[in-house]
């Protein structure tokens, strides 16, 4: 039998509706910007004889990531206030309403003002969902549930691009009709996932007596700063290759579309793996060896004579978003008190998008002043010395554990740190 326990975990194996809708809640994050970027030519020739029509244009594609850096911390704490279902349920049909008004709104402004509105019903969905597979799953099938979010979010994101050009071409509003997948995964959430609240406060670690820790964890801080500093490094690539292979190597756009191809492809497939990788170390190792791969995928980067390399870089990079993704999110659940879990994934939604939205901002001033590849040897030596610093933590919390006598609660946090399925 499949059914919840107390706390709303599933205890036997998931039901492919349950599972489904929430693996492709992920695909939605995706979709946020992607969907729409193929229509912007069109968007700003309709809106040409609007002020500042060029820069309001462009601004389609980020005014939702600042409302979601905005709102995220309060969907999470709506989540656990409402109930997990219901709150993610409304994200989507938030989705559908703000992601689809480009197709009937009037004019530039107002379009915007829908873009608010898809980012509040992002925030919902991915804070949400990601909260929902810990809620009612654990261990292995809590990770493989994970990682196929990542992964249901890498290749949605590929077709995606490639569909939203083509609708683009019969029409830049009919664009926006794709955003109304939220709608349908609307109505499947809400016959397939039961119940509608979120794990009850039990005043500790179910069972054990262990007081609730209501203080930041090591390991959420930990967390956060990989998402924001793997972010900033992952969405340089969409930012700034483009120009390169144009200008540099004078390959055309599908070149370049074809070099981000590989890294969202590789991402999504190693992020299937999840399972099976986050069995080899635990999670402060995982992340110093994904940094190690962004760093190493930056220098094939930073060296590429050719278009063709520069594909190379992208796949090594990808094997390292590929397990550095799925391995933040299953740290933050797994270390965050189960009644704040919606709160914690709220932050680390936070993290991601305010990541995505520093990129340009933080890597322009050296583009401008050396170039584009000079930046990538740049970002390939800061991800190296994280990665050394999440190794160095690693280390330092192994001896810390192995010490005699050493403090039972300090023991306990450090292994929810880790992300042990096995304490709870």
């Amino acid at each position: 039998m499949h059914s919840p326990d107390g706390a709303g975990r599933t205890t036997g194996p998931p039901r492919g509706g349950q599972a489904t809708v929430l693996v492709l809640a992920g695909m939605l994050t995706i979709m946020a910007g992607a969907v729409v970027s193929p229509a912007l030519p069109g968007i700003r020739a309709a809106f040409a004889g609007t002020a500042d029509a060029d820069l309001l244009s462009r601004m389609i594609t980020s005014t939702h990531a600042l409302a979601i850096v905005v709102f995220a911390p309060f969907a999470g704490a709506l989540s656990e206030r409402i109930g997990r279902k219901r709150a993610l349920i409304i994200g989507m049909l938030a989705f559908a309403a703000g992601g689809s008004s480009g197709f009937y709104l009037p004019d530039l402004y107002s379009i915007l003002a829908g873009r608010i509105v898809l980012g509040i019903g992002v925030s919902l969905v991915m804070t949400t969902s990601v909260a929902i597979v810990a809620d009612r799953y654990e261990g292995a099938e809590r990770q493989r549930l994970l990682g196929r979010q990542i992964s249901a979010g890498a290749f949605g994101g590929v077709l995606l691009l490639v569909g939203g050009g083509a609708l683009a071409g019969l029409g830049w509003r009919t664009v926006f009709l794709v955003y109304l997948l939220g709608a349908v995964l609307a109505v499947a959430a809400l016959r397939y996932l039961p119940g509608g609240g979120c794990p009850p406060a039990t005043g500790g670690d179910a069972g054990s007596g262990t007081p609730a820790r209501r203080w930041w964890p090591v390991g959420i801080t930990a967390a956060l700063a990989a998402m924001l500093l793997g972010q900033v490094a992952f969405y340089s690539v969409p930012v700034q290759v483009p120009f390169l292979v144009e200008d540099d190597f004078h390959a055309t756009s599908i070149a370049s579309g074809a070099v981000i191809a590989v890294q969202t492809l590789t991402t999504g497939l190693v992020s299937l793996r999840f399972a099976a990788i986050r069995r080899l170390a635990g999670e402060y190792v995982l992340v110093a060896v994904a940094f190690a791969a962004i760093g190493a995928g930056y220098l094939v980067l930073f060296a590429a004579p050719h278009v063709v390399v520069l594909g190379l870089g992208a796949l090594v990079m990808g094997v390292g978003l590929g397990i550095l993704m799925p391995t933040l999110n299953n740290w933050v659940v797994n270390t965050a008190p189960p009644d704040s879990r919606g709160r914690y994934a709220g932050f680390l939604t936070t993290a991601l998008f305010l990541g995505q939205f520093l990129a340009p901002i933080v890597t322009q001033p050296a583009v401008s002043h050396l170039g584009i590849q000079p930046l990538f040897l740049i970002i390939a030596a800061g991800a190296l010395i994280v990665a050394a610093g999440y190794l160095a933590a690693s280390r330092h919390r192994t001896r810390v554990d192995a010490e005699p006598g050493a403090d039972r609660a300090g023991v306990l946090t450090s292994r929810l740190d880790e992300g042990s399925p096995h304490v709870r």
